[in-house]
C-alpha cells in the first residue's frame, strides 16, 4: 500500500470514528438538539465540518507517523461497523415493536393536502404493519450479519440499497436534519465497506468480455435493446401527445348552484347532502361528485371517469355505481374561475353553476 493511500483510509477512518462520538453523544437530548441547531444553520454546520476535518487531518498524520508501532486499522474499522450496524438494528427493532411510523390520531384526522413530508412519509409506511415488519427484519438481518467478516459484503448488498433511499426520503421530504445526517453517515460507511472489496467486485462485474461483430445478429440484438428501452420513452410520449382532455376542467369545483329535474337549489344552503356540493376533475381522466362538502362517503359519492371534446367543448361522464353504470352527457363552459356545466340527466334537464377552489 503506497503512503498517500495509507493516509486516506486512516483519514476516512478518523472521520468515522469522530461521527462515531458524535452519534454515541445524541443519546444526550441537550446534544442531540444542539446538534440539530447546528445542522439547520449553514454557518455553524461549516463551521463544524471544518472543524472536525482539521482534527481529523490532525490525528490521522500522528496515527501515520505512529503506524509501524500500533496498527489499529483492524480496532477502528470494527467499532465504526459495529456502531453502524447497533444503530441500524435500532431502526429495525423499532419497526418490529411498532415504536417507529406510529401515528398521533390528531395527523390522522387532517386532509392529505395538509401533511408535511414527515407526516405524510409516516403514513404512508405506518399504513401496512407487515410491510414495516419485514422492512424491520431486512433491517436486522442486515445488521447482523455486518457484526461478521465472512458476510459483511452480504450485509452491505441489503443494507445499502435501503439507506441509499432514506438519504433520498430524508432529503426530498425534509423529514429530520438530524435524521439525514445520521443516514448519510451510514450510508457512507457502508459504501467504504464496500470499496474493501473493490478489486473482488471489478473482477465479477466487469470480467465478461463481450465482442462486438457487425454481423446480422449483433444488429438483430442492438436494433431490440433499442427498442426495448426507447419504446418505452416512445409509448409515454404518445400517450402525453394524444392526451386531449381539457386541461381547463382539472381542479376542484365547488357547486354554486343546481338545476336539476327543474329545481333550482344551492348546495351550502341547508341541502344536507341530498345534491352535489363539490366536483373532482382529476389529471387521470377520473372524476368524483362529491355530496358532502366536508367529508368523503364512498358508498354515497359519485366515482365515474370522464372524456372529453375540447373543440366542441362536451364532456360524457361515466359513473360506477351499485355495480352499474351510469352515463352523464354534458356541455361546458370555463370563463375564469367559473365554470358552467350543462345537459340532461335521467332525461331532465341538468345545469350547474360552479366556481374553482383549486
Amino acid at each position: 500500500m503506497t503512503y498517500n493511500k495509507a493516509y486516506r483510509i486512516k483519514l476516512i477512518e478518523v472521520i468515522f470514528l469522530l461521527l462515531v462520538v458524535t452519534g454515541l453523544l445524541q443519546y444526550i437530548d441537550v446534544v442531540a438538539q444542539w446538534q440539530t441547531a447546528v445542522l439547520t444553520n449553514s454557518r455553524l454546520l461549516w463551521f463544524s465540518v471544518g472543524g472536525i476535518l482539521l482534527l481529523s487531518i490532525f490525528l490521522s498524520a500522528i496515527w501515520q507517523y505512529f503506524d509501524k508501532k500500533v496498527n489499529l486499522h483492524e480496532w477502528f474499522q470494527t467499532i465504526i461497523i459495529f456502531f453502524v450496524a447497533h444503530q441500524i438494528a435500532n431502526f429495525g427493532v423499532s419497526k418490529i415493536m411498532q415504536i417507529q411510523f406510529q401515528l398521533p390520531q390528531s395527523v390522522l384526522e387532517r386532509p392529505v393536502g395538509e401533511l408535511n413530508g414527515y407526516w405524510m412519509t409516516w403514513t404512508y409506511f405506518g399504513y401496512s404493519p407487515t410491510f414495516t415488519i419485514i422492512l424491520g427484519s431486512l433491517q436486522i438481518v442486515g445488521s447482523v450479519l455486518l457484526l461478521f467478516k465472512k458476510t459483511r459484503l452480504l450485509a452491505t448488498f441489503i443494507l445499502l440499497p435501503m439507506m441509499i433511499n432514506v438519504c433520498f426520503m430524508e432529503h426530498f421530504y425534509q423529514i429530520s436534519p438530524l435524521a439525514y445526517f445520521n443516514a448519510l453517515h451510514y450510508t457512507a460507511v457502508l459504501f467504504f465497506i464496500l470499496l474493501q472489496y473493490y478489486e473482488g467486485l471489478l473482477h465479477l462485474l466487469f470480467s465478461y468480455k463481450e465482442y462486438f461483430y457487425f454481423d446480422k445478429k449483433t444488429l438483430l440484438l442492438s436494433l431490440a435493446r433499442l427498442i426495448v428501452i426507447g419504446g418505452a420513452f416512445w409509448h409515454i410520449f404518445w400517450l402525453k401527445k394524444n392526451d386531449r382532455q381539457a386541461k381547463e376542467l382539472i381542479g376542484v369545483w365547488q357547486v354554486d348552484a343546481i338545476t336539476m329535474q327543474n329545481r333550482s337549489v344551492i348546495p351550502e344552503n341547508g341541502t344536507e347532502g341530498n345534491v352535489w356540493s363539490r366536483i373532482y376533475f382529476e389529471q387521470n381522466n377520473s372524476c368524483l361528485f362529491k355530496f358532502d362538502s366536508e367529508k368523503f362517503n364512498d358508498s354515497k359519492d359519485w366515482y365515474g371517469h370522464y372524456e372529453t371534446e375540447p373543440k366542441q367543448r362536451r364532456a360524457t361522464i361515466v359513473f360506477r355505481r351499485n355495480n352499474q353504470a351510469d352515463s352523464l352527457k354534458l356541455s361546458y363552459q370555463v370563463s375564469g374561475n367559473h365554470l358552467t356545466l350543462s345537459g340532461v340527466y335521467q332525461r331532465a334537464p341538468l345545469v350547474m353553476k360552479l366556481s374553482r377552489l383549486k
